[in-house]
């Protein structure tokens, strides 16, 4: 495409002259009134001390008229175009005026020039974006040009918002290539005109200053990164016709305070990769005005004739002959620029490449790649902000899908782990809040690398150290230090220093088993399993016991994934107690066995083998051959009878917990727990009778279950235990009832069959 044409001279544009309607001579005033144009006026935004106003000569019958008209315009709301260019013509004569009689060149003595900007951003804006027919842009651009040769100085959000209504007023237009004729050469003066106008601004105070450059290119850059090409072809042919005009000049104001040149140089290389022909042959042209610019500002701090300086000339003069070939690949860019940045340049010039790799990106995420790996090996000092770097990898981890980007971005995340580990432990805790799997992902790859992970490791115990997560009352804060460990806490097993470190924060991780968020206890049971394994079995044996007694509430847990982790670490537990500790423990061994002996049914295959496997190690930590035979056997129904009888002083207890697995939302486990409580209630004494009460209460509601097996079985154990009571002194009668519960329970059942897994 054709966007950019030849440079035109700038001059008002002959329909303007042609549609200005003639000067109308205002009515006399009094002397008062007259001085009143010669004066600040109560809308002069922006005057002068009165110790100034003496400096400047009073306005000509000419000037007052135009002032009069001016100032009629700013009251007014006038839409006619002529009206509109007459008051930019105005302002232009006035600011000319101003700029030759007055020898402090300050407009606030007539007019305040914050509300005349004001006032022509207000006709920018109102300017259609869908064609181009009016030369109120092109008028507007050369009036606020002429008013930035006059003081005072545009600045900060008054210069931005200026800024942003003409770039998106002209950047918005249709493609070039769809202007035809008067309207072609008005787009071109318009575009000249905006060009112009940015160089004045830049030389607002006589000489360049690359702080109001830096306004400028700040409010630029977002437009290199639309949908449109046409708007990142106009975005970057502004950025390139200010790079060649600042390379060509040798004193600036602010450079000290220039610090977009790592954002910029990055937008362009991104650029300088695109398809299209014309925004890429702009961008090589921008770097290398940037690159001019930049050894120019090297060569002043180095010693003149020095083996540096003479080292950069030559560098300049090779780059002044090649760079047409040199800017080509993305990679040779990043390593040119790289060397001379300093560290926040060279950060800047890092997120822009990550945000480059980003899906929704219209950039190449290649190129961005290529950028990131070689600005990270760039020999360079030290890099600042690191913290932005890490905050910037996990907001954009999840929007990056190709692989090689992916790869790349957690290969920059592990060379900052291994230079900067303070830095990035500490932000990446704080990015951790919510425990998500952008960050899991971030701290495996961290604690995976061998490079990083002991640092990392050891960074973050010491954060954690400093305050123990019993110490954050906010749950979140308290989950940022869960997550890393449960990832990371797999050389610490390997290290006696970093398990002692760990064991002081046991505490910690215990006492995040009473939280209700199911992912805070996850990571909590997950690292404690890592920090048992790496104790000695004297030390882990009472934490074992105190850990196991918490984790059976988890046992029927609606999260089938912390109902494994719970069963699973049960399991280990069993193997880390020894002495004393065994009495205790078998305590909780008992509690255990009805939840593990109803949870066989669970239709999740990791569940029911999990159970299996627990069970068999609760059975042998019990020394309780008998039911471990039967249990080797699959006697599933034999092992249940077995255990009600033998522990008949527990009928209570086994009822209780049975009871709690009668509302599963899982039919065969609610199947199973019918079973149970019908061996259980046989078991009850004399005295404990009003507990059938109660189960008769419950399996009456389970009539209404919505399976049909549930309520078969119900109504069969109602019968069952309503016989039970009424002939219990009938010894006879109460063995034959038992035996129709025993064929009851252990009729074979698909739902029995698929839970006897091997």
């Amino acid at each position: 495409m054709a966007e950019e044409v030849r440079k035109v001279p700038l001059k008002p544009i002959h329909a303007w002259e042609e549609t200005r309607p003639p000067r109308r001579k205002s009515p006399r005033k009094s002397p008062q009134q007259q001085q009143e144009l010669c004066v600040p006026q109560p809308f002069h935004a922006d005057s002068p001390s009165p110790g100034n106003a003496s400096c400047f000569m009073g306005p000509d019958s000419q000037e007052k008229e135009t002032l009069e008209y001016i100032n009629a315009f700013l009251k007014g709301n006038e839409q006619e175009e002529a009206k509109k260019l007459e008051f930019l013509d105005c302002v232009i004569t006035i600011s000319r005026a101003v700029l030759t009689r007055h020898p402090e060149r300050n407009l606030a003595a007539f007019l305040g020039k914050a509300l005349l900007v004001k006032k022509i951003k207000e006709l920018i804006d109102l300017e259609s974006v869908d064609s181009l027919t009016s030369g109120v842009r092109q008028q507007a651009m050369l009036a606020v040009m002429e008013l930035s040769k006059v003081k005072p100085l545009l600045r900060g959000m008054e210069l931005s918002s200026l800024l942003t209504v003409c770039f998106s007023s002209v950047f918005s237009l249709p493609p070039a290539e769809t202007n035809q004729g008067l309207e072609a050469a008005l787009y071109n003066n318009t575009l000249n005109t905006m060009d112009e106008l940015l160089k004045a601004l830049v030389c607002e105070d006589e000489k360049p200053n690359l702080v109001v450059l830096q306004n400028i290119v700040e409010v630029l850059l977002p437009w290199t990164a639309s949908k449109e090409v046409h708007v990142r072809l106009r975005a970057v042919g502004r950025i390139t016709w200010l790079t060649k005009f600042i390379s060509g000049q040798h004193k600036f104001k602010g450079v000290e305070e220039f610090r977009v040149l790592g954002q910029l140089v990055g937008c362009l290389t991104l650029c300088s990769a695109e398809q299209e022909q014309e925004i890429c042959r702009s961008a090589m042209e921008g770097l290398h005005h940037l690159y001019a610019f930049m050894l120019r500002q090297k060569c002043t701090m180095l010693a003149n004739q020095s083996a540096e300086y003479l080292q950069v000339l030559r560098e300049w003069r090779a780059e002044n002959t090649f760079w047409v070939t040199w800017f080509t690949n993305t990679s040779n860019i990043a390593m040119m620029f790289g060397k001379y940045f300093n560290s926040s340049e060279r950060m800047d010039f890092l997120l822009t490449a990550i945000e480059g790799m980003r899906d929704t990106s219209v950039h190449d995420s290649v190129a961005a790649r290529h950028m990131l790996h070689v600005i990270l090996w760039v020999p360079s000092p030290s890099l600042e902000r690191v913290s932005e770097a890490v905050r910037s990898v996990y907001h954009n981890l999840d929007s990056i899908s190709e692989p090689l980007a992916q790869q790349q971005l957690l290969k920059a995340l592990v060379v900052l782990g291994d230079q900067y580990s303070e830095e990035v432990v500490t932000t990446l805790l704080g990015c951790s809040l919510s425990c998500d799997s952008v960050a899991v992902e971030m701290w495996r790859v961290l604690t995976s690398h061998p490079k990083t992970a002991g640092k990392v490791l050891r960074e973050l115990l010491d954060r954690l150290q400093e305050r123990p997560l019993r110490q954050h009352h906010d749950v979140s804060q308290r989950e940022a230090g869960v997550a890393p460990l449960a990832v990371s806490s797999s050389p610490c097993s390997k290290g006696r220093s970093a398990v002692g470190k760990l064991q002081h924060l046991l505490p910690d991780f215990v006492e995040q088993l009473h939280e209700a968020d199911r992912d805070v206890i996850s990571n909590a049971i997950t690292v404690l399993k890592d920090i048992l394994t790496g104790m000695d079995r004297q030390s882990a044996s009472p934490v074992a016991v105190q850990v196991a007694e918490k984790l059976l509430p988890f046992f029927h847990d609606e999260s089938s994934k912390l109902r494994v982790l719970s069963i699973t670490l049960f399991k280990h537990l069993l193997e880390f107690v020894r002495g004393p500790s065994r009495r205790k423990m078998k305590e909780h061994v008992l509690r255990s066995l009805v939840p593990l002996l109803l949870l066989l049914h669970d239709e999740r295959p990791n569940v029911s083998q999990v159970c299996w496997d627990t069970l068999r190690s609760a059975v042998e930590f019990l020394r309780w051959s008998q039911l471990g035979a039967l249990l080797q056997k699959k006697e599933l129904w034999r092992g249940c009878d077995c255990l009600v009888a033998c522990y008949k002083r527990r009928a209570e207890t086994f009822l209780c917990q049975t009871m709690a697995f009668l509302e599963n939302p899982q039919a065969p486990i609610r199947e199973a727990a019918i079973r149970f409580l019908g061996l259980t209630a046989r078991q009850l004494d004399q005295k404990s009778l009003e507990k059938l009460d109660a189960i008769f209460n419950v399996l009456k509601g389970l009539q209404q279950d919505s399976k049909s097996s549930v309520r078969c079985l119900a109504s069969q154990t109602m019968l069952i235990l309503n016989a039970c009571k009424k002939h219990r002194p009938a010894r006879a009668s109460l063995q034959t009832l038992l035996h129709r519960m025993r064929l009851m329970c252990t009729r074979e059942s698909p739902v029995i069959e698929a839970a006897q897994l091997p």
